[in-house]
């Protein structure tokens, strides 16, 4: 599967569903995850996430990954991404993420 083959605003349900039907331990690279959150973040325009933001996404998930990323890294990295497409803020993510868990693949 590739991401710049995935609507950037598929629902984040459909978008599990899809990272499902993928073999267990399926990983995406940084440039591909940026490009489609790029894209998913700013659907308008070609405007880019820069480092430092893509930097803290991770942190803020706990996502240690350096390069390459599982499916479930690629929900968390889209579920923050879709908080500020909607102009949230960052303490609002980190409260929402303190009281709800984050979304689960089961295979």
């Amino acid at each position: 599967m590739r991401l710049s083959d995935v609507d950037p605003l598929i629902p984040i349900i459909h978008l599990k569903e899809e990272l499902l039907k993928l073999p267990k331990g399926y990983s995406f690279y940084e440039e591909e995850v940026v490009d489609f959150l790029s894209r998913r973040r700013w659907p308008e325009c070609d405007r880019r996430i820069d480092r430092t933001t893509f930097w803290r996404w991770r942190n803020d998930n706990e996502i240690e990954h350096q390069k390459i990323f599982s499916r479930l890294d690629l929900l968390k990295l889209c579920q923050i991404c879709d908080h500020y497409r909607v102009d949230g803020t960052r303490n609002e993510y980190l409260e929402i993420m303190k009281k709800k868990k984050v979304p689960v693949l089961n295979r």
